[in-house]
């Protein structure tokens, strides 16, 4: 069952969703739902790839990257070593 929300958007995603709405012949609801879920995929989806690295950084290597990216979020240019030995 679906339920009303409330929600204050920007005028031209306002914009955008009406336009959208009208072009596929769907409800601005429909599209709101489509757009989350994809949304919420490709965020699962980065935040997978980002679990692949889990366990192959250093502490030290990782806590740097970080702060790299919060430091300079226009430049995430940093390098790492990603070989480790199997013992």
């Amino acid at each position: 069952m679906k339920r009303a929300v409330n929600l204050r958007l920007d005028e031209n995603v306002i914009y955008t969703l009406n336009q959208l709405s009208k072009e596929l012949n769907t409800t601005k609801t429909d599209i709101v739902e489509k757009a989350l879920h994809l949304f919420s995929k490709n965020n699962q989806e980065q935040h997978n790839n980002l679990l692949k690295f889990a366990g192959k950084l250093k502490d030290r290597e990782a806590n740097k990257m970080i702060e790299d990216i919060k430091n300079n979020k226009d430049s995430k240019d940093f390098e790492f070593n990603l070989s480790w030995k199997n013992t």
